[in-house]
């Protein structure tokens, strides 16, 4: 008998491909009529991206991908945002390469490239997003801040049930369930509640460039003909 198992995958393949398409064309008329309805105001954006964290499996992704890339500013290539994430401000960006797992919030935040987030992740844009400044007036009623975004650095990690209120250097990692409240710096492991420094990945390339450095003559002592 004929192999057939060639043609099989190229069927398969075949398939998945106008599978891909009809979801991509699909989450383009979403996200455009998404677009033009949050511009009008006639729909509330998160209570739209909420409805749309609902939808499971790959299917879910690749369709709230479509819609987001025609209704966010930037969408990069192979984001994948899992079922239960949802954002708050239309004005969030992502690079490429992202993963973002379930039940995260996203209020308004600025994310890199290869970036890597857990499960049940919080990003606040900033740690005050009410004021409470005086005391006569109850603190629901004093109004909210100007949002800035939150920045998420390229290559960063961030581990599951960690609250981020403060921007996120690249190439860090943010420890499970910890809580940021002052930014990160590139190359940190952080975790805790405040978070704390725990170390820099970084560290024995730094101690190693300032060996090679105390071990080079100066400058002066060259001139001076005494290298050191």
């Amino acid at each position: 008998m004929p192999d057939t198992r060639p043609v099989e995958k190229n069927m398969r393949r075949l398939l998945a491909s106008l599978w891909n398409h009809a979801l991509d064309a699909l989450g383009g008329v979403i996200g455009g009529l998404l677009r033009v309805c949050v511009a009008h105001g006639w729909i509330y954006f998160p209570f739209a991206s909420e409805v749309l964290s609902y939808l499971p499996f790959s299917v879910g992704w690749k369709l709230r991908c479509a819609i987001y890339a025609r209704t966010l500013p930037r969408v990069g290539k192979q984001v994948v945002l899992n079922s239960g994430v949802v954002l708050e401000d239309p004005r969030t960006t992502f690079g490429d390469d992202v993963w973002i797992s379930v039940g995260c919030y996203v209020d308004y935040a600025e994310i890199g490239s290869h970036v890597l987030i857990g499960q049940h992740v919080v990003l606040l844009s900033g740690g005050r997003h009410h004021r409470f400044d005086r005391l006569d007036v109850p603190i629901k009623q004093q109004g909210n801040p100007k949002k800035e975004p939150l920045l998420v650095g390229d290559g960063s990690w961030i581990g599951a049930n960690a609250t981020v209120m403060a921007d996120i250097g690249h190439d860090s990692i943010v420890g499970a369930g910890a809580v940021v409240t002052k930014p990160v710096p590139p190359y940190a492991i952080v975790g805790g509640n405040p978070a704390r420094l725990l170390r820099m990945r970084n560290q024995n390339e730094v101690a190693t460039r300032a060996q090679e450095e105390s071990s080079q003559p100066s400058s002066a002592s060259v001139v001076a003909g005494n290298p050191t």
